[in-house]
């Protein structure tokens, strides 16, 4: 089979679709929540409670999702997650029509767990596949979010006052509408359920002590909260602090999410040329010019080229560290190892996610992006240590 990108199965092609769709409904959300949380939130540092607790429900939802799918396959799982990322929207629309906060919470740790349904759609794409086409696999299913970044802060400019004396309702119903066509995509995928009498083959004990797989864990984990934990704040800075229109700031969001995706068109072929270890540390050295443009000002363009570098970082490191993770699986062994990995990694976005809103009002913004040097160098400091025979 050819490692053309052009040439890939039709399941990743599915689980490609997938991915956009979810990352438009997620796009929504980060574009969203955090400003509707600001109108119907008691208090304003509790803004971005809803947010954060999507993310909680993500990490939650991780390790139940990959056990169940080893046991009933993942189309159903799957299918389950697109079912309660629909419920979700609407229950979000309602909350905000009703203006009952403690129920829009309730509908973004809905999201929160279907969105943790959905990051299998990265490993679901390279099953079967040979071992040097599974990282262009990976990455091209992350080419669904480069779609995302389109629709998603469309959707969430365009129809903010769709509903009435509603603000920010009529996207969340318009992103819920739009995932429903996840369900085409699903229902004609490959999805074999494992042999009951399958052995569970190594234990996670031996997962921790390879090097190799701390290096992708620790990877993706930091890479991702990084990630997370500015592009929380960001919404709150730009409208909030620095008063830039609400224009500007699904525009700094809309392309940072597109340097999120937009390298999965080469990220995979550059892993294979150059190995990942050289990746991560492309991944790490955007993320430092990412934070001196944060620090650097408060207009329009700091903010974007600060987003657009993390995107671009992200991509790298959470490719990089998923290929690892997804190449040390056996089949047998892929339900504990993913979902556990997950779950440690979805951890550390809940972590940063549910910090950044109060951290924000506390310590301020140069506080904030200061802070994200600590995990950029530990990661920098494991990948330097990482023997680079083991993978």
């Amino acid at each position: 089979m050819s490692g053309s990108l052009m040439n890939m199965p039709a399941n990743v092609w599915r689980m490609t679709a997938a991915q956009g769709l979810s990352m438009t409904v997620m796009n929504v959300n980060i574009i969203n929540t955090g400003l509707a949380g600001a109108i119907l939130a008691p208090e304003l540092w509790l803004a971005t409670l809803p947010l954060s607790l999507q993310f909680l429900a993500v990490m939650f939802a991780t390790l139940p999702a990959s056990l169940l799918m080893g046991r009933f396959g993942r189309r159903p799982i799957f299918l389950s997650g697109v079912f309660i990322s629909v419920l979700a929207t609407l229950t979000q629309t309602a909350a905000i029509m009703t203006g009952q906060f403690s129920l829009f919470v309730l509908g973004s740790m809905l999201l929160g767990c279907s969105h943790g349904i959905a990051q299998f759609y990265r490993y679901a794409a390279a099953d079967g596949l040979p071992d040097h086409i599974k990282p262009k696999a990976i990455s091209f299913v992350l080419l669904g979010g480069l779609a995302a970044a389109m629709i998603g802060p469309e959707i969430a400019y365009r129809f903010v006052d769709a509903i009435d004396g509603a603000r920010y309702a009529g996207a969340f119903l318009v992103a819920g509408s739009v995932h429903l066509l996840a369900f085409i995509a699903l229902l004609g995928m490959d999805s074999p359920k494992p042999p009951r009498n399958q052995s569970q083959g190594r234990s996670l004990a031996i997962f921790i002590s390879m090097s190799s797989f701390r290096l992708g864990l620790i990877a993706a984990a930091l890479g991702y909260a990084v990630m997370s934990f500015l592009m929380t704040a960001t919404p709150l800075q730009i409208v909030n602090v620095s008063q830039l229109d609400v224009a500007d700031n699904a525009r700094v969001i809309q392309w940072h999410v597109i340097a999120m995706f937009a390298p999965s068109f080469v990220t995979g072929h550059l892993i294979s040329r150059f190995g990942v270890k050289h990746i991560m540390a492309a991944g790490l050295l955007m993320y430092a010019i990412c934070i001196l443009s944060a620090l650097s000002g408060t207009a329009f363009w700091h903010y974007f080229t600060a987003l657009f570098l993390l995107g671009l970082g992200w991509n790298f490191l959470y490719v990089s560290g998923s290929t690892l993770i997804a190449h040390l699986a056996e089949p047998a062994e892929r339900g504990r190892v993913q979902g556990i990995a997950d779950l440690i990694i979805f951890a550390a976005v809940a972590f940063a996610s549910l910090s950044a809103g109060a951290l924000h009002s506390f310590i301020g913004w140069s506080g904030l992006v200061l802070l994200c040097l600590l995990p950029v160098v530990l990661i920098a400091c494991v990948v330097w240590l990482t023997p680079r025979g083991e993978f």
